[in-house]
Order: structure tokens, then C-alpha cells, then sequence
């Protein structure tokens, strides 16, 4: 199941390219796509121990606590509307991958 996450961390990460795009024609550009990467890894090494604080994990439950964390993230790192929207859409991709690996962790 690690593996599978780690996977989809990756394909999120270049997901993260292809809606970053037209920042990545330019130098400046390009470093922030790499750093909404490495925010997008972190993000969602989070939402997954978050996981277990919730009473119920659904989809809806899940959807706002991605936009929690990149709420509260965003407040420390100073990030742009765009990116926080782009980061909160890339976690909530992740909604069936982290579902199942939070079943056979609580299994």
C-alpha cells in the first residue's frame, strides 16, 4: 500500500506541473512549481495522520480537512490564492487512495 501511496505523490507532483504550466516558462516560474511539489508532499503526509482524527472518515470530511491543512499551512508559508486552490484540488484527488490505505491501517 506504501507504494501505491508513493505513487500517487508523484503522479499529484506532476499533476502539480501540468496546472502549473504557464508559471513554468520562466525561471521564477519553474522554482515555484518545485516548491508547490515539495508543499503538495508534505500536505499530504499530513492529511494522512490526520486521517485518524476523524470521527468519520467520508469524502465530505475528507475534502474539508485537505482544505484545513492547506489553510493552515498557507498562513505560515504565505502562499497564493492559486497555489492554495491548486494544492486543495491535488489533495482531494487523493480521496480513494488515502481511503483505502486508511482501512487496511485500521484493519
Amino acid at each position: 500500500m506504501e507504494n501505491k501511496f508513493k505513487k500517487g505523490l508523484i503522479l499529484g507532483g506532476l499533476l502539480m506541473v501540468g496546472a502549473a504550466i504557464g508559471f513554468a516558462m520562466t525561471k521564477g516560474g519553474h522554482e515555484l512549481t518545485e516548491e508547490l511539489q515539495k508543499d503538495f508532499k508534505v500536505l499530504a503526509k499530513n492529511l494522512k495522520k490526520n486521517l485518524s482524527h476523524l470521527e468519520d472518515v467520508t469524502k465530505d470530511n475528507f475534502n474539508e480537512l485537505a482544505a484545513n491543512i492547506v489553510e493552515e499551512y498557507s498562513k505560515k508559508k504565505e502562499l497564493a490564492v492559486d497555489a492554495k486552490n491548486s494544492l486543495v484540488k491535488a489533495l482531494q484527488a487523493k480521496w480513494h487512495e488515502m481511503e483505502e490505505e486508511y482501512l487496511a491501517e485500521k484493519d
